[in-house]
């Protein structure tokens, strides 16, 4: 959401980018109720809107979908859910490609934790990028800064990686169209 920066509007902002970090931080504690709350600030939805878009985040950002080759069909539902979010807020959200720029190579990703996951192993990976934040099973609600979350992709021979950012559903081949 770009702010104006009249003194009002930034105020305004601040509030309305709190409460969704908020909604965020409360998914990750799974305190549902806290986390609805937060979103009926938002955006103002009913209650029936409200859980379903909790229970797409929740199923989006659940540990079983840390599996590689299983990212096409998570960015998908991840995409769906936060496109919806984002009709309330004024946002959009793009499937954000990674690729490795040399071979079909296995791509990891460190946790938070400092543990080392397998997200790919053709090179390829799709995440959701909302609000100038990445989303995925890996990152879980509280996504991670485009930044952070791209020096944490590797390739276990240490190439390269590029990314990209679409407003449809990429292709799943190696190269960023």
């Amino acid at each position: 959401m770009n702010c104006p920066q009249e003194p009002k509007a930034t105020l305004v902002c601040s509030s309305y980018h709190a409460a969704a970090t908020n909604m965020f931080a409360a998914l990750a504690r799974g305190d549902m109720a806290t986390a609805m709350y937060y979103l009926s600030a938002l955006t103002g939805a009913s209650v029936t809107q409200q859980q379903a878009i909790i229970n797409g985040l929740t199923h989006f950002f659940d540990e079983g979908n840390q599996i590689a080759g299983q990212c096409g069909d998570v960015a998908r539902g991840g995409f769906q859910v936060l496109h919806r979010l984002g009709e309330f807020m004024g946002s959009r959200p793009y499937f954000l490609k990674i690729i490795s720029t040399e071979k079909r190579l296995i791509l990891g990703f460190e946790l938070r934790t400092g543990v080392a996951k397998q997200l790919a192993d053709n090179g390829v990976h799709i995440a959701v990028k909302f609000e100038g934040r990445v989303f995925d099973a890996y990152t879980g609600p509280g996504g991670m800064d485009e930044a952070e979350y791209l020096r944490r992709i590797h390739t276990y021979t240490g190439q390269e990686i590029a990314s990209k950012e679409y407003a449809s559903f990429p292709s799943l081949f190696r190269e960023l169209e």
